[in-house]
C-alpha cells in the first residue's frame, strides 16, 4: 500500500511564543543578564517582536522575569526536556563515566523514564530470567591502586611522602618495589633540537630511582624553548620521555611537575591512562614534594636550580647526575602495586512494539549516555574537573527519553489496524571510549540487524546555533531524500544536509558499518566547550533542542508506517572500520570550496598542535592524500599506530606549510 499520511499524529513545533525563553533561565541562573527581555525576544520570530518603545527616564526599570514564570510559560515538552537535561548533567552524575556510581545513577534514571513511558524491556539474559532494560558488556579491566609509598632516606633522616597529595602511582609503569640512589635525568630527552640530550653515551640507570622533569626545556616564562607558539613539542609527552628513561633500566621512575611551567597541569598528579610504558613503577610527584625531596637529598641546590640546569641548550653538557648530600648518596624507597578489576558497562534498551505486517522490522533511535567523568580521558583541558557533558550528550539522551514518550502516545492514537514497525530506544554506554556500546549491540543485536531498517542517532543537539542542525544520511539510499525532504521542510530548523557517515565519531557509525542506513543529527557549528568542564546545562537552548526532537519524531513515525524499507546500493555494502588507535588532536569539516578540510578546533597538546597546526588552517594533504572529504582522512588514521609520523600540508595566510605530525595513542595524555 502507499505510504499513509500521519500528519495529524506528528509532534508539530509550537508557534514562537512572546513569553521569555529558556535562554533567560540560563542567564538568571548565572546572574549575568542585564536585559533579559532582549534575549527573550530572540526566541520569537521577527514579525512577533513588538516595536521598541523608549521608556520615560523617570519610570521604574522593568522587573526581570522569575524562573518559575519562564518555566510555566514554556511548552510541556520543553519543561520535560529541561528536567531531564538538568538531572543528567548534574554533579550527582559525576560526569557519567562508565564504571562509576554517577553512570549507574544516569542509567537508573533513563531506565526509570522508559518504564514510566510504558516501553518494554528488551534484553533477554542467557539464563532465561525476565527481560531487562540493560544489555551488559565488558569494558575490560580497571587498575586499582592497592599500595603506593615513597620514603626519603637522606642525611640519616627518613621521611615519608603522602600518597594522593605528594604523589600518585600512575598506569605508565608496572608493579614493583625498589630502594636506590636518586638519579636526576633532566627532562629525559633522548635527542632534541641542536643535539640536546639528557643522557651521556652508554648511560645506565640500573638500580637507581630516576627523577625526571615533566614537559621540556623552558624559557624564563615557563614556555617551551622548542615551539614558537603556545604548547609543547612532541618531546614533552609521557610516551617519549618514559621510553627514553626506561631503556636505561632504572628501578623506578619519578616524574616531577616542573616548577614554573606555564601549564595548568603542574597542579595535577594525573598522568593519563592506557598502556604501561615501563616495566617498573612510575609515579607522578608534586612540585612541592619534589622541592622537599631535593632539599633533603641535594645539599645547596633547589629543584628550580636543577630545572635551570636542564633548561640549558648546550649539547655537550647532558643534564644527568646522582643526587648527594654531604658526600653521601641520596636514596629513596618506593613501592607501587595495582590490581585489575573487571569493569562492566550496560546499554539501556527499551522497545515500543510494532504491530501488523511491519512489527518484525525495527527502527533504532539512540544516542550515548556516557561522558568523560572528571576528564579522565579525552578532555581538551586536562583532568581534574567535573565534565558535566550537558550538550555531549545529556541533550541527546534527554531527547531520546522524550521520543520514547511521544512515539508511545502516537502509536496509541493511530488506528489499531495500522501496521507499524517496532522502535528500539538505546542509551549507549562507552561511546567516548570508542563506540564500544554500539559496537557491542551490532555484534550481539537484540533484534536482527537484517531486520533493522534505520538507525537514528542524536549527539550534541543542545547548542544548535542559529537553528542550524546538521543531519547526515547514508550515501546511496534510493528514494531517501524524496521521503525526508518534505519532513525537513516542516521543521523550523535549518537542516544542513550531507551524505556519507557523518564521520566515525558517534554511535551511528557502528550501524552503518554493518549496512544499516543511518540518520545522524548534531549541531552544525561546533562550540569551544566541547569535551571541557564548561559544557554545562545553563548554555543549552531548550526550545531548539526540542525542535530537533520534533523532527526526529516525525521522521521516525513516518518510517514506522512506510510499507517499503530503504534499498541501499550494493557498492555501499557493510565494512567494519578498524578501531582507532591514534588521535590527530583536531576537528575538521569539509571546506566550502571542496578542496581540503577546514580545521575548526585543535586539542591543546594533542598531536596536531605539537606539530604546529592551528585552528583556521586548511588541511590540504595528509600522508600524501589529496583531501576532498573527511572520510579519506579518517580512514588513513585508522591504519596508523601510536608514534607514527605523517606529513601534513596546510594552507595558512595564503602560504602552504609542510608539517610533521607524530600521532599520539588514542588514550595518551601528557
Amino acid at each position: 500500500m502507499p505510504t499513509c499520511s500521519l500528519a495529524a499524529n506528528t509532534m508539530n513545533t509550537p508557534a514562537p511564543r512572546s513569553a521569555p525563553g529558556w535562554s533567560v533561565v540560563a542567564a538568571l541562573v548565572l546572574g549575568s543578564l542585564a536585559s533579559p527581555f532582549i534575549v527573550a525576544t530572540s526566541q520569537a520570530s521577527a514579525q512577533d517582536a513588538p516595536a521598541a518603545v523608549a521608556a520615560p527616564q523617570d519610570s521604574a526599570p522593568a522587573a526581570k522575569p522569575q524562573i518559575h514564570e519562564v518555566i510555566a510559560a514554556s511548552a510541556a515538552d520543553v519543561q520535560a526536556f529541561n528536567e531531564h537535561l538538568i538531572i543528567l548533567a548534574s554533579p550527582w552524575m559525576d560526569g557519567r563515566l562508565p564504571g562509576t556510581k554517577g553512570m549507574e545513577r544516569a542509567m537508573d534514571y533513563m531506565e526509570a523514564q522508559f518504564i514510566k513511558a510504558g516501553l518494554e524491556p528488551s534484553f533477554q539474559p542467557s539464563d532465561g530470567s525476565a527481560r531487562t532494560y540493560r544489555q551488559p558488556f565488558s569494558l575490560g579491566g580497571k587498575r586499582e591502586t592497592v599500595e603506593e609509598t615513597i620514603t626519603l632516606k637522606c642525611g640519616g633522616v627518613e621521611s615519608t611522602l603522602v600518597a594522593g597529595t605528594d604523589f600518585k602511582l600512575t598506569s605508565l609503569g608496572k608493579n614493583g618495589s625498589a630502594e636506590g640512589t636518586v638519579a636526576f635525568v633532566g627532562y629525559g630527552v633522548e635527542s632534541g633540537p641542536d643535539g640536546y640530550t639528557s643522557f651521556t653515551e652508554g648511560h645506565s640507570l640500573e638500580g637507581k630511582i630516576a627523577l625526571v622533569l615533566r614537559f621540556e626545556p623552558m624559557k624564563e616564562d615557563g614556555t617551551s624553548r622548542w615551539t614558537t607558539g603556545e604548547g609543547w613539542s612532541g618531546q614533552a609527552g609521557f610516551q617519549t620521555k618514559i621510553a627514553a628513561v626506561a631503556k636505561r633500566k632504572p628501578a623506578a621512575i619519578l616524574v616531577v611537575n616542573t616548577p614554573g611551567a606555564n601549564d595548568p597541569r603542574i597542579d595535577s598528579l594525573t598522568a593519563g591512562g592506557g598502556r604501561a610504558m615501563a616495566d617498573v613503577p612510575v609515579f607522578m610527584v608534586s612540585t612541592a614534594a619534589a622541592e622537599r625531596l631535593v632539599a633533603s637529598c641535594e645539599g645547596a641546590r633547589t629543584l628550580m636550580d636543577l630545572r635551570k640546569l636542564a633548561d640549558e641548550p648546550k649539547a655537550d653538557a647532558p643534564h644527568s647526575f646522582d643526587l648527594s648530600k654531604g658526600g653521601a648518596a641520596a636514596t629513596i624507597a618506593v613501592a607501587g602495586r595495582t590490581e585489575e578489576r573487571p569493569v562492566k558497562a550496560e546499554n539501556i534498551v527499551a522497545t515500543l512494539p510494532g504491530r501488523g505486517a511491519l512489527a518484525q522490522e525495527y527502527i533504532v533511535i539512540g544516542g550515548h549516555l556516557d561522558h568523560l567523568g572528571m576528564g579522565d580521558f579525552g578532555s581538551r583541558e586536562g583532568p581534574g574537573k567535573l565534565h558535566p557533558g550537558a550538550d555531549d550528550n545529556a541533550s541527546g539522551a534527554a531527547g531520546i527519553i522524550l521520543l520514547g514518550e511521544s512515539l508511545k502516545a502516537a502509536y496509541a492514537a493511530l488506528p489499531a489496524e495500522q501496521a507499524l514497525r517496532s522502535v528500539v530506544f538505546i542509551g549507549f554506554s562507552a561511546e567516548e571510549s570508542g563506540l564500544i556500546g554500539s559496537r557491542h549491540y551490532v555484534d550481539h543485536p537484540i533484534y536482527p540487524i537484517k531486520d533493522t531498517v534505520l538507525m537514528m542517532n542524536f549527539d550534541m543537539i543542545g547548542r544548535v546555533k542559529d537553528g542550524r542542525l546538521a543531519v547526515t544520511n547514508t550515501r546511496g539510499v534510493k528514494g531517501f531524500m524524496e521521503w525526508a525532504q518534505p519532513i525537513y521542510d516542516k521543521s523550523p530548523l535549518t537542516i544542513v544536509k550531507s551524505e556519507g557517515g557523518g564521520g566515525g565519531g558517534s554511535d551511528h557509525a557502528s550501524f552503518q558499518a554493518v549496512g544499516v542506513p543511518i540518520l545522524f543529527a548534531i549541531c552544525a557549528d561546533f562550540h569551544a566547550d566541547y569535551h571541557t568542564s564548561r559544557d554545562t546545562f545553563d548554555l543549552i537552548d531548550r526550545e531548539t533542542s526540542v525542535a530537533a526532537v520534533h523532527l526526529w519524531h516525525d521522521l521516525a513515525l513516518s518510517m514506522a508506517a512506510q510499507e517499503k524499507r530503504f534499498e541501499v546500493e550494493t557498492n555501499n555494502g557493510p565494512m567494519r572500520p578498524a578501531a582507532m588507535k591514534v588521535r590527530a588532536g583536531l576537528r575538521t569539516k569539509t571546506a566550502e570550496s571542496g578542496t581540503g578540510l577546514e580545521i575548526i578546533d585543535v586539542t591543546k597538546d594533542g598531536s596536531a598542535e605539537k606539530a604546529g597546526i592551528r585552528k583556521g588552517d586548511l588541511l590540504l594533504k595528509w600522508n600524501d592524500i589529496e583531501l576532498t572529504t573527511r572520510e579519506a582522512f579518517v580512514d588513513d588514521l585508522r591504519s596508523k599506530e601510536p608514534g607514527a609520523k605523517v606529513q601534513a600540508v596546510v594552507r595558512r595566510d595564503g602560504k602552504e606549510l609542510t608539517l610533521t605530525v607524530e600521532l599520539q595513542g588514542a588514550k595518551e595524555a601528557q
